[in-house]
């Protein structure tokens, strides 16, 4: 009994191994140990240090330590050294770091240049371009449909401005081009408005299309976005619209496993 004790012993005693430090893992290349001992470092208020664990990880794509760091070196009055990291940061199209540039900006007295970044910062993390697939109620009665390819830019208007393609089907068939406009009340809402013009599919007395739509469009980011409107078109007909948006390669990777 008191031999396999020992023998026990022994082997708890041997199979015991240090556990590597955050500092360690940092350095062997874990971003998310590089941010935890920044935070760390951050407690202790050893702040140089901090700061280059914060370094090393947004050096490693971390975008939260590339944040931190720039507001840090903010708070701290190191302007210059803040912009790099908050621009990494904004150049993600990630909302936070256009904030904190637009704070940088407004610290160095530039209020035109953050009033332009507060002003994008709402349509910046949204999808460039996007199919939606629509189901139109005319107030006629019956049921259509219609399919969108809508192209919105950072370069127009920070995303305010969309032009883009539709087919709509039903009790009239047309095929459009459209140009809208889309107003950021928030990061994830907006009401828009679009004009759609093209051929009609199978209406002879009317051979072109000309309708408006207005509407509300409810984002969930760069994913897509939910949307209901109002329409009407040249040839007399009404209708509701209910919408969902997705982003192309969302889109495709649905269609992909469909």
């Amino acid at each position: 009994m008191p031999c396999l004790l020992t023998v026990a012993c022994v082997t708890t005693g041997g199979g015991q191994t240090r556990v590597p430090t955050l500092e360690e893992h940092c350095n062997g290349g874990r971003a998310s140990a590089c941010e935890a001992w920044g935070q760390q470092l951050t407690v202790d208020h050893r702040m140089e240090e901090a700061d280059r664990a914060f370094g090393l990880a947004c050096a490693m794509g971390s975008t939260s330590a590339c944040l931190t760091q720039g507001k840090s070196r903010m708070a701290q009055g190191d302007l210059d050294g803040a912009e790099p990291p908050l621009r990494k940061v904004y150049e993600e199209d990630l909302e936070e770091g256009a904030l904190a540039l637009a704070d940088l900006r407004e610290a160095r007295g530039d209020v035109t240049g953050a009033s332009r970044l507060r002003w994008e910062s709402l349509g910046l993390d949204k999808s460039t371009v996007e199919f939606a697939l629509g189901w139109r109620i005319p107030w006629q009665g019956g049921l259509g449909g219609s399919l969108d390819v809508n192209v919105q830019p950072l370069g127009l208007g920070a995303r305010r401005l969309t032009l883009g393609a539709n087919v709509s089907f039903g009790s009239e068939s047309s095929l459009n081009a459209t140009v809208g406009y889309q107003h950021f009340l928030t990061n994830w809402a907006a009401p828009y408005a679009r004009v759609l013009v093209g051929p009609s599919l199978d209406n002879r007395r009317a051979p072109l299309n000309v309708g408006a739509e207005v509407g509300m469009k409810v984002f969930a980011g760069s994913i897509g976005h939910f949307g209901a409107g109002l329409g009407t078109s040249f040839d007399g007909s009404t209708y509701t619209v209910l919408q969902v948006g997705m982003d192309w390669i969302v889109a495709l990777m649905v269609l992909a496993h469909m």
